[in-house]
C-alpha cells in the first residue's frame, strides 16, 4: 500500500517504474482495477496520475476506451531532457549575479551533503534540494510551477543514470556547482544545461541498455546543446559586458 502524501503522484511513479523496468511496454493496457488493488488506493488518485502521465506522453487515453501504454522513443526523452534544462538554466543567471549569502550558503550545503552522500537516494534528495534552491532564488513562481510539471520522466530517467553512475553524475553536478559559484552567469548557464543535457543522455543509454528505448537515434526540438547556451545571451541583464 502507498503511503506517500501525494498519493497520485506515487501511483504516476509505480507506473512509469513498470515502464522504465519493461514490465510494461508499448500498447499495453492499463488495467485500473488491478492497479488500485495492488497499491491499495481508489480510482481517483488512479486517474490523476493517469492525466498527468498522459500530459508526459507516457500513456494515452483514447476517448471511452480506457487508458494505454504509449509508444516512447529516444526522441520523446530527450525532447524532455531538453526542455527541463532550457528551464532549469533560466534562474541561473539571477542566482549568480545577485551572490545572495543565504542563497549561496543553502547551494553549499546542499552539494556538499550530495559529493558525501553515500546512497543514491541521499544524493538524489540533496540533487534536488540543489535545483529547488536555485528555482527559489532565482525563478518567479510561473517558472518555479513549470519546473515542477518535470516529475514524471525526467526525474525517473535522471533516477537511473543516478543508479548506473553515480560517480558521474557527482562530477556533473560539481562542475555545475564550481561554474555558478566561480564563474560568470553564462558559464554558469552553460555548466547548469550541460549537466541535464549530460544527464539525459546518460538516462537514454541506461533504458536503451534494458531494451526500453530502441536503438534508433532522434534528435529533440532539432536543436544542439550549443543553441541551447544561447540562453545565456538571451536572459542578459541590461549593461552587463
Amino acid at each position: 500500500m502507498l503511503e506517500r502524501a501525494n498519493t497520485s503522484q506515487a501511483v504516476a511513479d509505480v507506473v512509469i517504474q513498470r515502464i522504465v523496468s519493461g514490465e510494461l511496454a508499448a500498447g499495453d493496457r492499463v488495467d485500473l482495477d488491478a492497479l488500485g488493488k495492488s497499491l491499495g488506493v481508489s480510482r481517483s488518485p488512479i486517474r490523476e496520475a493517469l492525466i498527468q502521465l498522459e500530459r508526459d506522453g507516457l500513456v494515452e487515453m483514447p476517448y471511452h476506451r480506457g487508458a494505454f501504454i504509449a509508444e516512447v522513443g529516444v526522441a520523446d526523452v530527450r525532447e524532455g531532457f531538453t526542455l527541463y534544462a532550457l528551464l532549469s538554466a533560466l534562474p541561473v543567471r539571477g542566482v549568480v549575479s545577485r551572490r545572495d549569502p543565504e542563497v549561496w550558503a543553502e547551494l553549499t550545503e546542499s552539494v556538499e551533503a550530495a559529493l558525501a552522500a553515500g546512497s543514491v537516494d541521499e544524493f538524489e534528495k540533496q540533487a534536488q534540494r540543489f535545483r529547488r534552491s536555485i528555482a527559489r532564488a532565482g525563478g518567479g513562481p510561473h517558472l518555479r510551477s513549470l519546473l515542477r510539471t518535470f516529475n514524471g520522466l525526467v526525474r525517473v530517467a535522471s533516477r537511473l543514470a543516478m543508479e548506473d553512475d553515480l560517480e558521474q553524475e557527482r562530477t556533473l553536478l560539481r562542475a555545475e556547482y564550481d561554474a555558478i559559484r566561480d564563474d560568470t552567469p553564462a558559464a554558469a548557464v552553460a555548466a547548469t544545461v550541460r549537466h541535464v543535457v549530460s544527464t539525459g543522455e546518460h538516462a537514454v543509454r541506461v533504458l536503451r541498455d534494458r531494451g526500453v528505448l530502441p536503438d534508433s537515434e532522434g534528435d529533440a526540438l532539432d536543436v544542439t546543446v550549443e543553441d541551447l547556451l544561447t540562453v545565456g545571451n538571451l536572459v542578459r541583464p541590461e549593461g552587463e559586458a
